[in-house]
């Protein structure tokens, strides 16, 4: 499967794109392209396009799909700690630091979450500074606008469909 890649439609007007190989999905990024209308032919990368559209839909907790991503040591323990975050769930780079046993380490942390090989399927979006606000980025930044996706309540309105589906 060497090659394969997905360019997913995201409601931020900015395609999702993935690249993965035989051992997962390698490298996934929010990039200026237009997204592909048909569903990815390979079957990982589709069932990726259906996590991630399910993820926009407010019906998915945590990402579920292979990743293969190389680091250092310190790089890989912080981002299968921030894996398990599920939606909506914000912690602190000093938090990710303690539970890697590395307490120390909280500069490493946000080093490592603005170099995610994996955005979005590791959520570095929520990795916020101790006060709740998101380091290291600008307001209009894909990270800033993700921390608001999953920080945005839901409406009635909204809760009302979901109940009589």
């Amino acid at each position: 499967m060497t090659g394969a890649f997905a360019r997913i439609a995201t409601p931020f007007q900015i395609a999702y794109y993935l690249e993965a190989s035989d051992d997962g999905i390698t490298l996934g990024e929010f990039r200026r392209v237009q997204p592909d209308a048909r569903k990815p032919r390979h079957p990982l990368l589709r069932e990726a396009s259906t996590q991630i559209n399910a993820y926009f839909a407010r019906r998915l907790r945590r990402f579920d799909l292979p990743l293969s991503y190389r680091g250092t040591v310190l790089q890989m323990a912080a981002w299968d700690a921030v894996r398990e975050l599920e939606f909506g769930v914000f912690v602190s780079y000093a938090d990710v630091a303690r539970a890697i046993d590395r307490p120390s380490a909280h500069r490493g942390v946000a080093a490592a979450m603005a170099k995610t090989p994996v955005d979005l399927l590791i959520p570095a979006h929520r990795v916020v500074g101790s006060d709740g606000q998101i380091r290291g980025c600008g307001p209009r930044s894909i990270r800033a606008r993700l921390l608001r996706f999953e920080r945005r309540p839901q409406t009635l309105c909204a809760s009302i469909i979901k109940i009589a589906r």
